[in-house]
């Protein structure tokens, strides 16, 4: 029996239209990918208790496109992803990502024997400018395409971020910039 294995956590996550206070679904649930990064944020909170490894935001990747209602082929990956994927966005021309912190977290039972095994993350965009220095805007047609669940070892130093999972919406489901409004992920983890 696999206790702590990749098969007993599970994500989802859905975007929202954020204006204010009032977070407006804009998409269904939809499965992420938890990365090989996992183990080591899990092993240092269950060894050694130490807190800066819980998760403490979210990576948007967005892409500055040619024209509104473009959307984004999105890049392949799998279980191997870390921060050197998000370091590499240095050198393109329209695409990197927002590092943002959490807005909220809770905790949940998904029923059964089991209490307390949903966390979910909030987290929103916020900034006009991404980690590398592009723009992200409504007026450069900014649209987020994928996003990564992450822990914030040190708030100042993005190097040494860890990544437990990461996702990358469907065409239909890119979200857009607007100049009304922010772009809200919700991101549920449940373990089994």
């Amino acid at each position: 029996m696999d206790v702590l294995g990749l098969q007993n956590i599970r994500g989802k996550v859905r975007a929202h239209r954020v204006c204010g206070q009032q977070w407006t679904p804009q998409t269904p649930l939809r499965s992420n990918l938890v990365v090989y990064e996992w183990a080591k944020i899990v092993a240092k909170l269950l060894s050694s208790g130490d807190a800066s490894y819980r998760i403490g935001g979210l990576y948007m990747e967005f892409e500055n496109v040619a024209s509104p209602g473009d959307t984004v082929s999105a890049p392949s990956f799998d279980r191997t992803r870390d921060i050197s994927y998000y370091t590499n966005l240095a050198g393109s021309s329209s695409r990197d990502y927002l590092r943002v912190p959490l807005t909220a977290q809770t905790i949940s039972s998904s029923g059964g024997d089991l209490a307390d095994n949903e966390i979910t993350f909030f987290a929103r965009s916020s900034g006009v400018t991404g980690v590398h220095g592009k723009t992200f805007s409504d007026s450069v047609n900014s649209v987020v395409f994928g996003a990564s669940l992450v822990a914030f070892v040190d708030n100042t130093d993005a190097t040494q971020d860890l990544i437990l999972s990461s996702v990358y919406f469907d065409p239909a489901d890119q979200q857009a910039k607007l100049a009304t409004s922010q772009i809200g992920l919700e991101w549920l983890i449940q373990l089994q």
